[in-house]
């Protein structure tokens, strides 16, 4: 969850709990005195009226009025832990700072930033920090590959409109990085994709051979590995097929987009 993402659930949560108070007080200012003990006796539910624990217990046979009874000893036990709950929240949301403390980096001066080794950085920095990474990619031989609008080198047609749709919507990705499986061995998905808004890391798998039962095969295998070592598929792991009959579907492409990478 995002700082933003907090501050907006907490901010819904303040207005809940304070309907739920209100409520409650209202429920209270009507409710009757006294409290109810219930108890089972031959598969019939009995009550029994009191109000307080040292008095004698009357039974009561109105069980509306037992029912209102109840329901004002609920109301007093859910009242005081709401209004405890809501207090939290305020304190927290008064107390948090205007701004991030990612921001804090941004706002010195660049000649001074340049001395300075971040403790936190804010979403864009961190992206262009995890796009800059070097890393480990599979061998690409000379002739097999389509040129993306950013000058890079891609396997398919298909994998090269991803790689537009990616850098069209300013998403950060990796092609064919190496990732290493437990139990598995090396495998290099064909995105790795960064959230810079989460900066939570997405493993894209476009299946473009989906004719091919040694090719299906081969990949279910790797997906069940994805998979045993946590990275789980429509959570951290994004598939996408294509087959002979399948076509590629970029609006496909662009909905993952919007619901995970962005």
């Amino acid at each position: 969850m995002t700082r933003e993402e907090l501050i907006s659930y907490l901010t819904s949560r303040k207005k809940y709990l304070e309907t739920i108070i209100l409520s409650c007080q209202k429920k209270l200012e009507k409710a009757p005195e006294g409290h109810i003990l219930a108890s089972r006796c031959h598969g019939r539910t009995q009550y029994y009226f009191y109000n307080n624990y040292k008095e004698k217990r009357t039974y009561l046979s109105d069980i509306l009025l037992a029912g209102r009874l109840i329901s004002r000893d609920y109301h007093l036990k859910l009242l005081p832990s709401a209004e405890n709950e809501l207090r939290a929240i305020t304190r927290f949301l008064n107390g948090i700072s205007a701004a991030p403390i990612e921001e804090i980096y941004q706002r010195i001066p660049a000649v001074k930033r340049e001395l300075i080794e971040p403790l936190c950085v804010d979403d864009e920095t961190f992206a262009q920090q995890w796009a800059s990474e070097k890393y480990t990619a599979l061998d690409m031989q000379t002739g097999e590959e389509y040129t993306s609008n950013d000058s890079r080198h891609y396997r398919s047609k298909s994998e090269l409109l991803i790689a537009n749709a990616l850098n069209d919507a300013g998403v950060p990705f990796r092609y064919e990085c190496q990732l290493n499986l437990k139990g598995y061995g090396t495998v290099y998905p064909d995105f790795t994709v960064l959230n810079k808004r989460t900066r939570q890391v997405f493993y894209h798998e476009h299946l473009g051979m989906m004719e091919d039962s040694n090719y299906v095969f081969k990949n279910l295998q790797k997906i069940n590995a994805y998979q045993k070592n946590g990275i789980m598929q429509g959570k951290q792991l994004i598939l996408t097929y294509e087959s002979e009959n399948v076509r590629f579907d970029l609006n496909v492409i662009n909905r993952i987009i919007e619901e995970f990478y962005l």
